[in-house]
């Protein structure tokens, strides 16, 4: 069994009715959380999620909305008492720079009543989260527009978007993404499809479904001023390769 819990579904702008885009994969023996941003304690708590209940946490790209609440997160941990060790997953060459903001937050090792393991994956090489659960990732375009600032400032420009694997299914999470190329990375047939819906437009998104042939596709990163026209836009189409649902808040589905 797999069940899929939308934590946050918003963009990168602050809303009142959504939290930064957050996912809570849960299988037969963990709890892994897919992104952290601002207040995403705050937002657990809200949904009845347990704090020390999280397992292993997966940070896919180091935008504030996708990462910023991580070192508050680690702190509440030890406030409620967690002795578990957690699990930080991210790409490579995003890891010092977690560290760094994590030591730069005071979360030092010594201080903590629990362990902080740091497992990094690679581009096009699978990373096996547990006997359920494994993944590959790509490089998207979404931090294209950032490569000119990296030999000043030698950016952490890691972005992916994954393929998970439960058993003999497949999730593709886009993550954030630069265009809707980035919709095609994966050559494998899909079931599911979490797709964000910030940085494509309802026509490419119609066109990729209808090239993926998802069974279930799960719009994601929801900006408030677009949803009516998202909505708008999913009542005006038959579409004929499975069910669109726009995504809210606290929205928890068995996926498998």
């Amino acid at each position: 069994m797999l069940k899929i819990k939308f934590i946050g579904t918003g963009s990168a702008k602050a809303s009142l009715k959504r939290n930064f885009t957050s996912l809570l994969i849960n299988t037969h023996s963990e709890n892994i959380l897919i992104d952290c941003g601002e207040g995403i304690s705050r937002a657990l708590l809200q949904q009845n999620i347990e704090l020390n209940s999280i397992d292993k946490i997966i940070i896919s790209h180091l935008h504030s909305d996708h990462f910023a609440g991580l070192a508050g997160l680690l702190t509440n941990f030890k406030l409620n008492g967690r002795t578990k060790p957690v699990n930080i997953i991210s790409h490579q060459l995003n890891l010092s720079f977690i560290k760094n903001f994590l030591l730069s937050s005071f979360i030092i090792p010594e201080r903590m009543n629990f362990e902080i393991l740091f497992e990094e994956f690679f581009y096009e090489k699978e990373f096996v989260i547990n006997d359920d659960l494994k993944f590959l990732t790509s490089q998207n375009s979404h931090l294209d527009k950032y490569k000119i600032y990296n030999e000043s400032y030698k950016l952490p420009l890691a972005s992916p978007s994954f393929l998970f694997t439960h058993f003999d299914k497949k999730i593709f999470f886009t993550s954030d993404i630069g265009s809707a190329d980035d919709l095609h990375l994966f050559s494998e047939p899909i079931d599911i499809l979490l797709c964000e819906i910030t940085h494509i437009n309802l026509n490419e998104l119609a066109d990729a479904i209808m090239k993926l042939n998802p069974s279930f596709t799960y719009l994601i990163h929801i900006p408030d001023e677009k949803e009516k026209e998202i909505l708008d836009f999913l009542a005006s189409q038959a579409f004929d390769n499975g069910q669109i649902i726009l995504t809210f808040d606290g929205l928890e589905v068995k996926v498998f």
